[in-house]
């Protein structure tokens, strides 16, 4: 364990030292019990937490827990922060006990709320997705209750709302998400202004939300927005910049300017050069879009490096880990290997199972993928439970005009067409071409295909 004050970063070892003597001076003037004495204790514990030293903020924040205890108006400061510094310790059962503690102490909406918050996140890193939504809830309830709140807490409320967004996101809720990021958006502009990157942060969140939905324009428009707020703060060469730069390149790609798409990826991995876990999600990026553009062996290139740096980092990436396996399995799909194909897209889809749910739009689009290994075996019949499946997931989550609900259709009409069906076949070949016309342009060459295959049907 360390403790010395050099340990810390260089700018926290003076307050480090400052606090100590706070608490040194308290203690001696006025007794361990005294609530500026326990406080004092406190802070000290929070600031070696907030730099790192979760170690070491442990035992003194028990100190002042069970100095607490015969000080019944001291409130739950000890209380919370030490639940808070077992959460970075991992003892995530623990602090949800203290957290709950903390609860039963304060009498404050807003503090309630923060409490709150920390049990939400505490259950988001556990995977209890429902929880933690409950626990959100709560927490903006108790925001609103009482007085106005103060600049502090309308900050704090504008990053729950975010967080809940992220939290409804990943579970496909995305009109949920939508308002919630809308009304972030909103509280941080009138905190911050629109061109602060704490803004810019939660459209960006807002922009994902809508690609997913199918609205890419605005999706990228805003992204454009933020990339831009993020540079000016930050400079071009920022983290923050090449996430943005990496995000804009995947909407750009929907949108089918694949160049500027290409440009947005490569970007990104200027910035991000070492192996990392963000530079492989560049380039599975990369090596999907090489993909789609038929060069194969620079996709299997990227995306065979951009799951190696993937795979060691476990459950913190395993939807991208799952995409860029997807991505993999497409290519190795088209260029024939189709056992090779079924394995990898087969692993992609339990995962997005697992982490998503069955009803996810992703789910959707693996379960497409490995239909398509099935259709080009020749086995029919295997292949339309699957594409139905995506179907139905598609219609029932993402907007009636989203072009993946086209491009599901599109694959269906080939799978009726082959069973003999052809009024079947007409009804989704007529529904694609009409959706994807719309996504894509009536003269796209997808939807050009779409119409040729129409007019050749008996």
């Amino acid at each position: 364990m360390l403790c010395a004050a050099q340990s810390l970063p260089e700018t926290a070892a003076p307050f480090e030292a400052l606090y100590r003597e706070a608490y040194e001076r308290r203690l001696r003037e006025s007794g361990p019990e005294h609530r500026d004495t326990i406080a004092s204790l406190v802070r000290l514990g929070a600031l070696l937490r907030s730099h790192g030293r979760a170690e070491s903020a442990e035992p003194l924040l028990r100190k002042a827990l069970e100095t607490q205890g015969a000080s019944s108006s001291v409130g739950p400061d000890a209380t919370t922060e030490l639940a808070k510094t077992l959460a970075v310790l991992g003892r995530n059962t623990e602090a949800e006990d203290l957290f709950r503690r903390s609860l039963e102490l304060t009498q404050s909406g807003a503090q309630s709320a923060r409490i709150l918050l920390g049990i939400a996140r505490l259950r988001q890193d556990n995977g209890n997705a429902s929880g933690a939504r409950q626990a959100y809830l709560e927490a903006l309830e108790h925001f609103e209750e009482g007085a106005p709140l103060q600049a502090d807490a309308r900050k704090s409320r504008a990053t729950a709302l975010n967080d809940l967004g992220l939290l409804l996101e990943a579970q496909g809720e995305l009109d949920e998400a939508e308002e919630a990021y809308l009304s972030s958006a909103e509280v941080h502009a009138e905190e911050f202004g629109n061109g602060h990157p704490a803004t810019a942060a939660v459209r960006a969140n807002l922009a994902s939300t809508l690609a997913m939905r199918g609205e890419t324009h605005q999706a990228a428009a805003l992204l454009q927005q933020s990339l831009a707020v993020i540079r000016a703060a930050f400079g071009s060469g920022h983290d923050e910049a090449a996430r943005l730069h990496n995000r804009l390149g995947e909407i750009l790609e929907v949108l089918g300017r694949m160049e500027d798409a290409e440009a947005e990826y490569l970007a990104a991995l200027t910035v991000w050069q070492e192996p990392s876990l963000a530079r492989g999600l560049a380039l599975a990026d990369l090596g999907r879009l090489a993909g789609v553009q038929g060069d194969s062996a620079a996709a299997e290139a990227a995306l065979a490096e951009a799951i190696r740096l993937l795979e060691p980092a476990g459950d913190a990436a395993a939807v991208d880990l799952a995409e860029a396996l997807d991505s993999y399995g497409s290519v190795l799909r088209a260029s024939g290997r189709l056992d090779e194909a079924e394995s990898i897209l087969s692993k992609a889809l339990t995962i997005r199972e697992r982490e998503l749910g069955a009803s996810h739009p992703d789910v959707a689009l693996s379960l497409v993928g490995m239909a398509g290994v099935l259709h080009l075996r020749g086995d029919l019949a295997g292949a339309g439970p699957l594409y139905r499946r995506a179907l139905g997931i598609q219609q029932e989550s993402l907007a009636p005009d989203h072009p993946d609900v086209g491009e599901t259709l599109y694959n269906l009409a080939h799978l009726r067409r082959a069973l003999g069906d052809i009024a079947g076949a007409r009804d989704a070949f007529e529904r694609s071409a009409e959706i994807l016309s719309v996504a894509y342009g009536p003269d796209d060459p997808f939807v050009v295909e779409i119409r040729a295959a129409l007019r050749a049907l008996p």
